[in-house]
């Protein structure tokens, strides 16, 4: 008898806010009215948009001094925009202009400050100053006439809960999209994938609710959308991960697919759509949709946990209030699931009380991520390594012309370490974003003391048995392209074969789907395969054609396993005998197969659902061929030198060359120890030699008195 159950999903509840401000007929903000401080350069005066901004209002009856920032790599190059005709045809566009408002920044003498600030009409957005948090919107859409200030707590009607059905992460199966695990790119720079730079390039959706609902304003819709996204990367900034927006696509017709109440629906709608649709127009990381709709209950928002970088990497977000704040809370909060994070248990915490990613909202508005959201996101990064967030974007993608100090170097730079206050690199003008006198680079594996190190410097040790060293060159601050050992190495103690740097294994296939305690099903679950159904078959074309394994294939077809957890980690299970599988609904999204490379006998590996031979899967005959003397052939078929043997001619052995290396020093070392022996060994018998004249003049003074005295 089969067995089956459904998917476990995550669900996101988040606080909704009142769009009022007023409470009870009692007005519950106070009027300020914001004073812009221009510097006494005439060029500052002409520039309606500078990259910097200062403005100064009393609030009660302290004064304050707001600092701001544009924010320069809001919108890449490659930005585009996407509305409908009223037939359906999409029209893409890329806008000559936009009126770029957004700037971050902080209050002065208040180093835990935090501004998340418009100035498209008027001053509108977020700020924390003294402990406390605001909502200032303007009167009149004039940043100088007057403005609301509300205590963010002063415009919550009642705190909701965040719910979540699954509230683990799984790692993904090794044929998952996007997954790399084990390929740390840490590996290169010394930095943990934490500390290091990463980029979310994403897509947002408006719904044709929203649309109509803004006044079928394309213009508006972006501004608000802009003012939302602001925040998200105030509260990823301590992350290390920038948020760029590439895509802004919006329903000016009617919607693609069907949104309805049901938080769940709508996001298994969504995410399809992006696979057949969205993905094959735009390259993205992430994609969410915002929508007008009012989910059942307090549901504001639903994302797939962990899925980042893979066909999963989607959310629905509700845009529940007029503060853009407010739904920037809640996008920050579901991408923060897309990344791996959980909801924070009663012992995580961050400063100021209320985190991103808290299953209870309060009265505050969330900022930080807690120790928990951080634990979360590192072991997401280590155990997954979602390379599309490692990706820098090139330089042709950002916005032009280059802005020294964005931490982006770009045409015309040397380097780029951020602002003057940020910047901590010695081999870098922060002002200038040129090198420093005698810096010949600034950063990279093969950078040191501001100085591109000789050739033959160990740049990324070999990992395991189907990796290879990679050494600098000499003539470059990077450290060349990570490279594997050849597909078809050996590997596991001949258990299996390397494949693009991985073992693959059924049995870790199978833990990774059933959890700890799977293991590989017996052949009798396997010889199902032969069947072609729905749970049982070698390719499947489309969403209900399932073509059935030749029965030397079946090793390469569906994956069984015994054992494990209750439900897989993806898909909806399938059990019969002592056999466990998957099954999906959609082709597309179908991660049940046994993986390419994995072993399916002696010299045999999984190559399209066949089992073939290694020469066959991979044709590396004549690339091992060809690779003469203390060479070996990679697995891009080219030869390069075998580990222990050093670039470019592979001649010189790495120990003979670290022998070299260190003798010197060594020999510098034994001199040194000799010639401090030496001048001890002399100044001892220096000091004898004082000690016995002493002695002997003390002797000669005595005698003569003592003679006297007898």
């Amino acid at each position: 008898m089969l067995r089956m159950a459904t998917v476990r999903l995550g669900l996101w509840i988040l606080v909704v806010l009142v769009s009022s401000i007023h409470s009870d007929g009692q007005e519950i903000y106070e009027v300020v009215r914001p004073i812009r401080l221009h510097d006494l350069h005439k060029r500052a005066l002409e520039t309606a948009r500078p990259d910097t901004l200062k403005y100064a209002m009393t609030l009660g009856d302290k004064h304050i001094e707001m600092h701001l920032e544009k924010n320069p790599d809001f919108i890449p190059e490659d930005y585009t925009e996407t509305h409908y005709m009223s037939d359906g045809t999409p029209v893409v566009t890329k806008p000559d202009e936009m009126d770029l408002c957004y700037y971050q920044g902080k209050i002065m003498n208040d180093s835990n400050s935090l501004v998340s600030m418009s100035t498209c009409d008027g001053l509108r957005g977020y700020f924390q100053t003294a402990g406390q948090r605001f909502i200032i919107e303007p009167v009149s859409e004039d940043t100088d006439g007057e403005h609301a200030v509300m205590k963010y707590e002063d415009v919550i009607d009642s705190p909701s809960v965040c719910g979540v059905t699954n509230t683990t992460w799984y790692p993904v199966p090794e044929g998952f999209p996007g997954s790399s695990p084990g390929k740390s790119k840490a590996r290169i720079s010394g930095q943990t994938l934490l500390q290091q730079k990463k980029y979310n390039e994403v897509i947002l959706v408006v719904d044709n609710r929203m649309y109509l609902k803004m006044g079928s304003n394309v213009t508006e819709v972006r501004k608000r959308i802009f003012a939302i996204l602001n925040f998200v990367n105030v509260v990823y900034k301590p992350l290390n991960t920038f948020i760029a927006l590439v895509g802004l696509e919006i329903w000016t017709d009617s919607d693609k697919i069907a949104v309805n109440t049901s938080a769940g629906q709508t996001l298994d709608a969504f995410n399809k759509w992006r696979n057949t649709v969205l993905m094959k127009s735009k390259k993205h990381d992430n994609a969410h949709l915002i929508t007008e709709i009012d989910f059942d209950g307090p549901t504001v928002g639903l994302g797939f946990i962990g899925t980042i970088c893979t066909s999963f990497s989607t959310a629905v977000i509700q845009n529940h209030n007029t503060i853009a704040t407010a739904v920037g809370a809640t996008l920050a909060h579901e991408m923060g699931h897309n990344m791996g994070m959980n909801h924070d248990g009663s012992s995580c915490g961050c400063a100021g009380g209320s985190c991103i990613m808290a299953a209870y909202l309060s009265y505050t508005i969330p900022q930080l991520f807690s120790n928990c959201s951080l634990t979360n996101f590192d072991e997401f990064l280590n155990s997954r390594n979602p390379e599309c967030l490692l990706n820098k974007p090139l330089a042709s993608n950002l916005l032009q012309p280059a802005v020294c100090g964005n931490g982006f170097r770009e045409t015309g730079e040397d380097c780029d370490c951020g602002s003057v206050q940020e910047c901590n690199n010695p081999c870098c003008n922060a002002t200038t974003c040129t090198f420093t006198k005698g810096s010949t680079c600034a950063e990279g594996e093969c950078c040191q003391d501001c100085k591109i190190t000789g050739a033959t410097l160990l740049c990324r040790p070999k990992r395991d048995e189907c990796d290879l060293p990679e050494y600098c060159t000499g003539n470059s601050s990077s450290c060349p392209e990570d490279v594997f050992s050849m597909n078809g190495s050996p590997c596991k103690n001949s258990t299996g074969y390397c494949y693009n740097g991985q073992c693959p294994k059924r049995e870790n296939q199978c833990i990774k789907m059933w959890g700890s305690g799977a293991v590989v099903g017996v052949d009798f679950c396997y010889e199902q395969n032969t069947r072609g159904i729905y749970y049982a078959y070698c390719t499947r074309p489309n969403n209900t054609q399932y073509i059935g394994c030749q029965k030397q294939d079946v090793k390469c077809g569906k994956l069984f396993c015994a054992n494990g957890q209750e439900n897989p980690n993806y898909g909806r299970l399938v059990e019969f005998s002592t056999c466990r599988a998957t099954f999906y609904s959609d082709s597309t999204e179908d991660f049940g197969q046994v993986d390419t490379g994995t072993k399916c006998g002696e010299g045999k590996v999984c190559s399209k659902n066949q089992c073939v031979s290694l020469d066959a899967a991979y044709n590396t005959t004549n690339c091992t061929a060809n690779c003469k003397g203390n060479r070996v052939c990679n697995h891009n078929l080219q030869c390069v030198c075998a580990p222990n043997w050093l670039p470019p001619d592979c001649v010189i052995p790495v120990s003979r060359s670290q022998s070299a290396d260190t003798s010197p020093q060594i020999g510098i070392a034994v001199a040194t120890v000799i010639l401090l022996g030496a001048v001890l060994v002399g100044l001892a018998i220096y000091c004898m030699k004082c000690r016995k004249n002493q002695s002997s003049s003390t002797t000669a003074n005595r005698s003569p008195k003592s003679t006297v005295n007898v």
